[in-house]
């Protein structure tokens, strides 16, 4: 590709009704906000919504810092696709020291726990959650079933070791593995530039790729002006405007 791609939000657009997947018909209320990136590459994502639990909640009253925050980086619908069996999942996490676990499980009536693993936020900012591709942890995501992920803040670490995680601060959302198109294998394939992988990644609606090819980028060149103003608008676009300045801070 001759000229560096960047993405640009030129303006929102209304959603199709057309139905992207039948399995997320149980997920289907509410609709995320669209955004225009460069090239005419439209950033859509499907039609299909989940309690939005953006903001954060807890089972019952917290102990947590009383301006604590923990915003996951997802669209309002608080749901997105992958076309990767290990996919990374964002937050940004308002406190330093904070402990936080992070949960994967299969969306069904057994919630079968796929993926667990706790951390300490060193510092404020956002943090990333990779799904271990090997080891003795290695998991994988499988084409077509829905996941529950969740991070939760452990606000009472004595309560938490007996049992109760009552007070926890979390926030949680849905993704789901779908299999690529030819075109979209075809991109990928042939675009080993990772900018024009985030607008493959972009155009077919793969949110969660689109924002870890974007993020890795900017951890490689933190002080790209071009990547920074590009992060921020993807994450504007989708309202999440209070951590779109905030930086990337830790992965695990």
């Amino acid at each position: 590709m001759k000229h560096f791609l960047h993405f640009a939000v030129l303006s929102i657009v209304a959603l199709s009704a057309t139905a992207i997947l039948p399995s997320w018909s149980g997920l289907l209320s509410a609709k995320s906000a669209p955004i225009l990136l460069s090239q005419n590459v439209n950033f859509k994502p499907p039609d299909v919504t989940a309690p939005d639990n953006r903001q954060g909640a807890t089972h019952r009253g917290t102990t947590c810092q009383n301006d604590l925050s923990i915003v996951p980086l997802i669209p309002p619908s608080n749901s997105g696709l992958t076309v990767t069996d290990s996919p990374t999942f964002f937050a940004y996490v308002s406190q330093a020291a904070t402990p936080v676990e992070f949960t994967l499980q299969i969306k069904d009536t057994q919630g079968t726990k796929i993926y667990q693993t706790a951390f300490t936020v060193d510092k404020p900012g956002v943090v990333g959650v990779k799904i271990p591709t090997d080891g003795d942890n290695k998991k994988s995501l499988e084409v077509g079933k829905e996941y529950q992920w969740s991070f939760a803040v452990i606000c009472n670490p004595e309560q938490a070791k007996l049992g109760d995680r009552s007070g926890d601060y979390f926030v949680e959302g849905y993704v789901q593995r779908i299999e690529p198109e030819s075109t979209l294998k075809s991109e990928l394939a042939n675009n080993p530039d990772p900018m024009a992988r985030a607008i493959a990644y972009a155009k077919n609606e793969i949110w969660y790729d689109t924002v870890a090819t974007l993020a890795q980028m900017r951890r490689k060149a933190p002080n790209d002006a071009k990547l920074t103003a590009e992060w921020r608008q993807l994450l504007q676009s989708q309202k999440l405007d209070s951590v779109a300045d905030k930086p990337l801070v830790q992965s695990f």
